[in-house]
This record gives structure tokens, sequence and C-alpha cells, in this order.
């Protein structure tokens, strides 16, 4: 019997159960999302679609079965009895109906239709004890065709193999045709095995088509061909020499046919040259790659299926765990960018209202004052192009002619039509000296001014039936200099002059009036113009001019002031949906999705490399300890981080931190998490322990200067840290925890960050207090902070790495409890400055606490200094600041606190409650 065989398919459904309960909980999560809760249409068009998640439920539900294929009935029966063990199947036959052998209590056979109908027909296995099925009841008869109706022969068995849900199915023999349509139409619900059965040592061009419509069928699933033996034919070898009854001999053919197949799989290319030296020379099973066909004997079957058939589940399971994992990340990547936009949008939009409303009120102060000034500047215009005129009459009334001298009201007509003349040329003069002397206001504010003002109303959608806030703007502007002559007022310049002019000329009394209609000649028509010219008043003019563009440019203003506040209004509104949407994100969608990612990734990794070899303890830390660990998949050494999650704000915080550290890309100054398991057992079941595998370090900053480090190890450990911190804030990320016990150190004392359970995106901060007290910037408790949170911390941390020991600041030993530590920092309370500081790093280590965030340097800023100060201190021996030590490499034994772990007094959220700040001081001293 195959023995390990019932294991691999009972650990098969053990996880393809895991991986369903997994499934179904996204749906619920995804469901929840889309019918309940996220309002944003842009999430939930991004969300994985409900059809994928049915299909994959599909995949799950589907039950591992063993396909059972070959060059014959004979071939095919002989392997089915050497995997049962059992003669079920007669070794003669052809023309056989479906065969499907299950789990039974009682060894019993019957025939069925589909998988729903029981066939009523006497059978030859009702009348007798039978060992093999009876090859009558196996054989198709005349009117059955393999193809439509065709029943299937169910053999129930009491076996351990069949006991784990598993089938074994054998397809009827057929010809090429209706082989490709039996498995098209037959085997779309099943997890296959597939198995080929060999006896002869060539395949024939049917058999060749057979694999090949099973590879096609089945495209990510390989196949393990097994060379079964036949019963040799007696033959006598008593005339025969010794050489020649040596070609007779059973294994010397079996060997002989074995090669002779396997030669012609590799050639057809269902076999890699890595199978062709001995049947035990498989390729191993690796998840990053497909799996290749395999030949083996049925002499080694046992060790050579089990092999197999866990290389198989294991690939069904990594693929459809990937898959899910895939889902969740895909989902937590969508809320985390969904995440960074609200909080951009939010911390945007009053800015740019801000920023509208300011700019517009220049561009009106400008406006107002301009039209005010100019005033002077107008009447010179006006008296300058009158004075042009009465010198050149001649240009000014080129080309014109009266026509209707015998019109009655022919003097009328033609003095208006001078009029006309005249007013249009002194119009345009003044228009055009206007807009060339300030139309450089319109490309000074209109340009950006009204790009914001565009995004803040697309942005907002119930702005329907008012005014524009972009429209008054371009009034104001048209209204003052004619720039766009399709806004609503319908007022220029030009316009309101010409009116103006013809107010003041219809009231003339022309002197040339008389019953006597004059002639139209030049002299005439000169006489109008000078008559009209002396008329004019240019500060009369002027004047008119400025009051009307101060009116029209104050009632824009005024519209504009009304349309802004009915946007800020409207986008007040919104925002508070978007920050209420956003919270809901962080503090449900995300950590839900979290945790279920580390299910998916965890039991993805506990398939591939199994559960981690825990050694000897290291480290412990409040909710679970550090343990050394055998090689586990590539990491070696590695260490194992046991978290045990008390409740579930606990795990929502671990499956935050496992996303973010396992998202995080390669880099050296970051201790990378390479994989993690979730150990369901631990407890009894009742509190299942997450096993976080990491790359092992030899110990932490803590431990490195309570032995004792040199100063040019000290300050190149600043270095990596800076460097470590620098990278975390260019993947958006914020650590909010930076402290010596989570900087761990390698061989070569070179510095790693770690332990991101407080690390976060900008965008997920939403007032959380978190961190390390002393390490703790004072805006941390107002719960407004950003990524300066970590340049301060690494100002403290820098006073330890400069002091070079782990005693605590003395202005922050007199303190009894937090309170009194957190009231005094935010007064300014600061580490003092100890005798053997230098003046560059005392100078740092202050820029670095500024009590405000942008009083302090930008780390691309203070990693400069840092090697600023490395190089000096290489060039010239050390006085102060610098007391060098003997740096002891400790060993595993001695380094237990070298892990990541925070001491359980020092390392708490806002829900965490203190009660004596001094016996947590004494605690940190003492790790």
């Amino acid at each position: 019997m195959l023995n390990g065989g019932p294991g691999e398919f009972r650990k098969y459904l053990k996880n393809s159960d895991s991986l369903r309960r997994i499934l179904e909980d996204t749906q619920n999560a995804l469901n929840d999302i889309r019918f309940n809760q996220v309002k944003c249409r842009e999430i939930k068009d991004q969300l994985c679609s409900q059809s994928r998640i049915n299909s994959l439920c599909g995949i799950l539900d589907a039950p591992p079965s063993i396909l059972v294929f070959g060059q014959n009935c004979h071939d095919k029966a002989l392997l089915v009895n050497a995997i049962l063990d059992e003669p079920i199947l007669p070794h003669h036959g052809a023309h056989w109906r479906w065969v499907k052998i299950v789990f039974g209590a009682v060894k019993s056979v019957r025939l069925t239709l589909g998988q729903e109908y029981e066939i009523v027909e006497k059978l030859v296995a009702h009348d007798c004890n039978w060992q093999s099925v009876p090859e009558h009841d196996l054989k198709r008869h005349l009117t059955e065709s393999p193809l439509d109706h065709c029943p299937t022969v169910e053999v129930e068995l009491y076996h351990p193999l069949l006991r784990e849900s598993v089938a074994i199915v054998v397809p009827p023999d057929c010809d090429g045709c209706e082989f490709v349509e039996i498995l098209d139409r037959n085997l779309d619900r099943l997890m296959p095995v597939i198995l080929y059965a060999i006896s002869g040592d060539q395949l024939s061009h049917e058999h060749i088509n057979e694999i090949r419509a099973i590879k096609d069928k089945f495209p990510d699933t390989p196949l393990l061909f097994v060379f079964v033996s036949k019963e040799e034919t007696s033959v006598s070898t008593e005339s025969l020499t010794e050489s020649e009854q040596h070609l007779f001999d059973k294994d010397e053919m079996r060997t002989q046919k074995l090669n002779n197949i396997r030669n012609q799989l590799v050639r057809l290319g269902f076999l890699s040259e890595v199978n062709t030296q001995t049947d035990e020379m498989r390729k191993p099973f690796c998840s990053e790659c497909s799996l290749e066909n395999t030949l083996i004997s049925d002499s080694n079957l046992n060790e050579a299926f089990i092999s197999f058939v866990r290389d198989v589940l294991k690939s069904y399971l990594l693929k459809l765990s990937a898959i899910i994992s895939e889902i969740h990340n895909n989902c937590l990547r969508i809320f985390i960018l969904s995440a960074f936009d609200m909080a951009r949008e939010i911390q945007i939009t009053p800015r740019r209202i801000l920023y509208a409303q300011t700019i517009e009120l220049q561009l009106y102060d400008n406006l107002m004052r301009i039209a005010s000034e100019k005033q002077e500047e107008i009447t010179k215009i006006i008296q300058l192009t009158l004075q042009t005129m009465r010198n050149n009459i001649g240009d000014v009334l080129a080309g014109y002619k009266y026509n209707n001298e015998d019109d009655p009201h022919s003097v009328k007509m033609a003095t208006m039509e001078i009029h006309q003349i005249v007013l249009r040329r002194l119009s345009n003069s003044v228009a055009t000296q206007l807009v060339l002397s300030v139309g450089c206001l319109q490309e000074s504010f209109t340009g950006t001014l009204q790009r914001c003002l565009e995004a803040l109303e697309q942005s907002c959608h119930e702005i329907d039936g008012n005014l524009l806030a972009s429209d008054a703007v371009k009034q104001i502007l048209s209204a003052a200099y004619n720039v766009d002559l399709t806004s609503s007022t319908k007022f220029t310049v030009v316009h309101s002059f010409i009116d103006k002019l013809r107010k003041l000329v219809s009231n003339f009394q022309l002197p040339w009036r008389s019953c006597v209609t004059p002639d139209f000649d030049f002299q005439w028509q000169a006489h109008v113009v000078t008559e009209l010219l002396d008329t004019l008043s240019a500060s009369k003019l002027a004047k008119t001019i400025s009051a009307q563009f101060q009116e029209h440019i104050r009632s824009s203003h005024e519209a504009f002031k009304t349309a802004i506040h009915f946007l800020e209004n409207r986008l007040s509104g919104k925002l508070e949906q978007t920050e209420e949407q956003r919270i809901l994100i962080r503090k449900k969608h995300a950590p839900r999705l979290a945790r279920l990612a580390l299910e998916s990734t965890s039991l993805c990794d506990m398939i591939r490399y199994g559960m981690p070899k825990q050694t000897k303890e290291i480290g412990r830390g409040q909710y679970g300890v550090v343990f050394s660990s055998e090689a586990w998949g590539n990491v070696n050494p590695c260490a194992v981080k046991s978290v045990v999650p008390p409740d579930d704000r606990h795990w929502n915080d671990l499956a935050m931190e496992f996303y973010y550290t396992r998202t995080i890309p390669e880099h050296c100054r970051i201790v990378k998490l390479r994989g993690s398991v979730v150990d369901y057992s631990y407890g009894g079941g009742s509190s299942p322990a997450v096993l976080l595998v990491m790359e092992r370090m030899t110990r932490d900053l803590y431990c490195g200067l309570k032995v004792g480090l040199s100063w040019a190890k000290r300050i190149q450990i600043a270095v990596d840290v800076v460097e470590g911190i620098r990278y975390l804030h260019s993947q958006g990320l914020v650590h909010r925890d930076i402290k010596l016990k989570n900087v761990l150190l390698d061989d070569c004392d070179r510095a790693k960050l770690t332990d991101f359970g407080f690390c976060m995106p900008e965008a997920m901060i939403s007032g959380s207090i978190v961190g390390t007290p002393v390490h703790m910037a004072p805006e941390l408790l107002s719960g407004r902070y950003d990524s300066s949170v970590d340049v301060y911390a690494f100002g403290i941390l820098f006073w330890y790495i400069c002091a070079g020991q782990v005693k605590l600041p003395h202005q922050f030993e007199q303190f009894h409890n937090k309170e009194q530590l957190w009231t005094s920092v935010r007064r300014g309370t600061r580490p003092e400055c100890l005798s053997n500081f230098t003046q560059a790093c005392w100078n740092l280590m202050e820029q670095c606490w500024a009590a405000e965030p942008y009083d302090r340097p930008l780390l691309g800023y203070v990693q400069p200094q840092l090697v600023g100060i490395q190089l000096a201190s290489a060039e010239q021996p050390q006085g102060k600041c610098h007391n060098s030590h003997n740096s002891n490499l400790f060993d595993d034994a001695t380094t237990s606190g070298s892990q990541s772990f925070a001491n359980p007094f020092l390392n708490f959220d806002s829900s965490d409650t203190f009660t004596n700040y001094r016996y947590e001081m004494m605690q940190y001293r003492e790790f």
C-alpha cells in the first residue's frame, strides 16, 4: 500500500479548508465595503470582482481526484491496483465505461449517470463475491457511447486513501476525437492528480495525441508517467546459449523498454533532460516555477507517487493562496493610496481656498488702485488723442462720404455718423493704451488662480445653478480690461465709453442747424469734427471711465466672495465625509484586510517551507518571544519572533505591521521580514501565535552600548540609522518608535532598523499616541504629527550614541511619571549636554529635537552632517565626546535581549496606563 498518501491528501484538505474560510471572510469584507460602508465609488470599482471570488470558491470546492490514463485498459488496471494494493480491476479487457472508485463502508459496485442518478441494472458483481470488478460490468454495451450518457461504474471501497474524500477516476478508452470531447465535458470540476500508465516501449500516434490533449486541458498540471510491467510470455531457453538466455532476462527487457519510452518522451518534449538519468531524478519542487512531467517505474511507485502527489497538491495550494494573498494586498494598496489621496485633499483644500481668496483680493486691490491712479493717465491720453485729431482732421474723415443728401433728416444723420467716427477713434485710442498699460495683470493672476478654482469646483458637484468663483474672476478682468467679451456682464471699455460719449453729444446744440440743407463737403464735415472736439472735456471723460471701472470691479469682487463662500461651505461638508471615510478605512477596512492577508500569506509560507524549528530563546517582550531557528526557506541564520496577540486590536496592529514590513523593498539598513507562519495549535488552539521569520542579527544597540563600542563604530551606526529612516520616509512610512532596542547590529556592528509595529504611512496616521516616552516628540501627544517625529527620536538616540552608554539623561530621571515628563518636554526640557560632546554633535542634537516640527532639519541635511563628523573624527585623535570602549561581540546566550522587542514598560499606545514612571525607568536601565 502507498504509505503516506492519505496524509498528503489530508494536509491538502486541511489547508484548502483554511483557504476557503479566508476566502469567505474576504468575500464578506468586500461585500461590507461595497454595500454598507465605503461611499467612495473609485475604491469600490477597483476592488476584486465578485465573479473572481466565486471562481476561486469553485476551485476550492473541487475534490482532489486521481485521474488514471494509459495506453490501454490493462495498463490502467495495473496502475490502479498498484495504488490501492488490491486487484480491484481485471487485467484484461477493452472498451470500458467510466470507472470511479470512492470510499465506502461496504465494498460494492453500482452504475450511475453523472453524479446524481443511479441506474437500476443487473450487474454480475451483485450475484457473486467478487475480488475484481467483473469484466462484464465494466464493458460498454454496443448502444453506449463514451460521450453521450455513458454510465459510470462506481466502486465503493473501505480504503485509507479514499477516506480523505479522494476519488480515483479512470476515463473510458476511445478514439482521438471522442477523447478530447470527454476531457472537455466531464473533467471540469476536479482537482486532478494525473497519472499515465505505459507498458510498451513506444507510444503510438494515438497515444501521443491523447497526452497532448491532456496537457491542453490541464496546461499547468504535471503528468506522472508510470511504466507498468506486463506478465511476460514463457519462453523455452533450453536450446539457447548462456549469452542468448541473458537477452531474455526479464529485468533486462524491462530496463530496455523503460529507456526506450523515456527517450521517446524526451524527444516529444513531454519529459525534460533532467529526468533521463535514473528513475529517481526528478526536478525538485519549487514554487517559483512550474512542475515538470516525471517518468517512474512501478517498482518505485510508493516513494515517487507520494512525492509527486505532495508536489502537485502543494502547487495547487500555493497558486490559490498566492491569488488570494494578491487580492488582499491589492485591496490594501487601494486603501492606502486612497487614504493618501483623502489626506492630501483634507490638507490641500483649505489651502487652495485660502490661496484663491488671497490672490483674488490682491487682484481686486491692484485693479482698484490702477483704476484710481490711471485717471490722470487716461486724461492725458484723451487730451493727446483730441489734439491729434484736431491736427489731422483729414485722417479722421479719410474715406467718409455722406450718400443720403435727399433725406429730410440728412443733417442729423450725417452729424451722427461723423460723431460715431470721432468717438470710435477716441475710444479705441483710450482702450488700446489702457489695456497695454495694465494687461500684464491677466498673466500674473489668472493662470494659477483659475486652475485652483476649477480644481475646487470639479471636486464639488453640488454647485449647479450657482455663480462659479472662476466665472467671477473672469468678470473682474472682463469688466476692467476687455479680456473676455463672452462673460455674463457684457460690459467692455469700448461699449461703455461710446455710450457715455453718445449721451454727452446728444445734448449739444449745434450752431449750424438751420432750415437750409448745407453742403456735405469736407469743410462742413471738418467743422462738425472741430465743434465736437471743442465740446469734449478730457478730465470729465477720464473721471467717468475710472468710476465705471471701479463700480464693475467692485460688483464682480462681491460676486466672487459670495461664490467662494458657497464653495467653501460645500467643500467643508465634503471634507468631513472624507475624514470619516479615511478613519473608517484606517480603523476597520485596512486592518481587516491586513489580517486576512497575514493569514493567506502565512499559509503560503507554511505550505512552501513548513513550520520553523525553533531552538533557544534569545529575547522576550510583552506579547511574545524571540527564538533562534534552524534554516527556514532561504534564511540562514534566522530568528523567529513569536507573537501572541491578546485581542482583535493587537491582531490588527500586528497585521498592519506585517503588511508594511513585508512590502518594504529590500534595503541594507532595514531588517527584512522573510516570512510568517500562523501556529493555530498554540495554546490549545484558543490563541494562535504568529511566527515572524527574519534574518538574524547579533545584538541590538542597547546591548552594544552597554558592552562598549568605539566612537568610529558608534558614528557609523548613527549614519546607518539615518539612512534607514530616510529609506522608510521615501516609501511614505513613518517608523514612530526609533530607539536603542529597535536598532539591530550585525557581526560588523553595522545597524539595521527593526520592529515596525508602530510603522505607518502618514496618510493612515490619525491621532494615535504611540512610541517610547523618552523618544516621543511633543506633538505626538496632540495626535497631529508627521514624519518629523522620527527626526526628533533620532536626536534622542544620537544623544545615547554620543554618550556611549544607556543611562537615562539626568534631566529625565527626576520625573515620577510620564505625565510629568511630557509636560516638561512640551516646555522645552531636553537631555543635558555632556562634557564629552563636541559642539558639532550637540548642535545636531538640538536641531533634531527642536520643539516645532518645521524647525527640525530634513534627514537629507542630517546625514551629510553626520558624515562630516565621521570624517573629522577620522582625521584627528578623539579628545572629548568619544569614550572608546573595547567592542566584544556576545554570543547568542549573552545577547538575550538583542532582538527587536521593546521594553514592555516603555512601549505603549493611547490605551495603555502607567502608574509608576520611576519603576519604568528602573526597568529600562536593567534591560
